[in-house]
């Protein structure tokens, strides 16, 4: 036989003895949280938030204005320095035109066909055409210095 034989005892499954503990049934309202911690806590967070903001502000246009000042200080300097610069390559161009027109009889350096290209000394351009500055210089350099922006105040 293969155990199917056999008859189960089943046992019901009762009550303790005594019974069950009565069923709560009756409506329990949840716990209530006081609010005045955290109201508090958020007008203090406000205050000192707002005094807080007011000493960066203070500080940070501190911080401007000094900014502001130095870059009004050191403006002359730079343009000075541009100057020097143009300068320096109008003089390397005009030295350059000088050894390649060597060879060629009645050529005056700095003159358009022997004509003055500036009628007074007073007249400098404040931006030099590109050609005039680049005149004899690579194409590179041209491109490089062309995109650079390296005197922006």
């Amino acid at each position: 036989m293969t155990g199917f034989s056999k008859i189960a005892v089943y046992r019901q499954d009762l009550p303790p003895t005594g019974g069950y503990a009565p069923m709560s049934w009756a409506r329990v309202p949840a716990r209530r949280i006081p609010l005045w911690p955290f109201v508090s806590l958020w007008v203090a967070s406000n205050i000192f938030g707002y005094f807080y903001h007011i000493s960066e502000k203070r500080h940070y246009w501190q911080n401007e204005m000094e900014t502001d000042e130095s870059r009004s200080c050191i403006e002359p300097v730079l343009l000075a320095e541009q100057d020097r610069i143009v300068l320096r390559q109008y003089r390397a161009n005009r030295d350059e035109e000088t050894k390649l027109m060597n060879d060629v009889p009645d050529w005056k350096v700095g003159t358009w066909f022997g004509e003055k290209v500036f009628k007074s000394r007073t007249f400098f351009p404040d931006r030099p055409h590109l050609l005039d500055y680049y005149g004899v210089s690579r194409p590179s350099t041209q491109r490089l210095d062309v995109n650079a922006s390296q005197w922006q105040i």
